[in-house]
């Protein structure tokens, strides 16, 4: 996890890293879409990127245990909440978001290194 003020070589393969997990949610989300028809009620559906950048899958998790079972299930990779009732354009749009934000830090990364002779 990188933090605000963190402008590192690994930061910036952190971001890069985020934007590509954001680009396979969105290529797998008519199958997270399909998947939530399957949600328990009090629960999401968490779907997974590992750190090769693979889909790994997806995990049903009670509303009152995101906060400890999201790390755990995202390891070294990514983890992706998603609400029943969710669809196809709405985690779309939301990869989209996260996916522009991750590659607008890698850029920010990528000047201040230049700025400071690192990069």
């Amino acid at each position: 996890m990188t933090f605000h003020g963190d402008y590192s070589s690994e930061a910036h393969s952190a971001a890069h890293g985020r934007a590509r997990a954001a680009q396979v949610i969105a290529d797998h989300a008519e199958v997270i879409v399909a998947a939530l028809v399957d949600v328990p009620e009090g629960h999401v559906l968490v779907a997974v990127v590992d750190e090769s950048h693979a889909f790994t899958g997806m995990h049903h998790v009670a509303r009152d245990e995101i906060a400890g079972r999201v790390p755990e299930l995202e390891g070294s990779g990514w983890a992706f909440p998603v609400s029943p009732g969710t669809d196809v354009a709405e985690i779309r749009r939301r990869t989209d978001e996260m996916g522009t934000l991750a590659r607008r830090r890698a850029e920010m990364i990528t000047r201040i290194q230049a700025r400071r002779g690192t990069a």
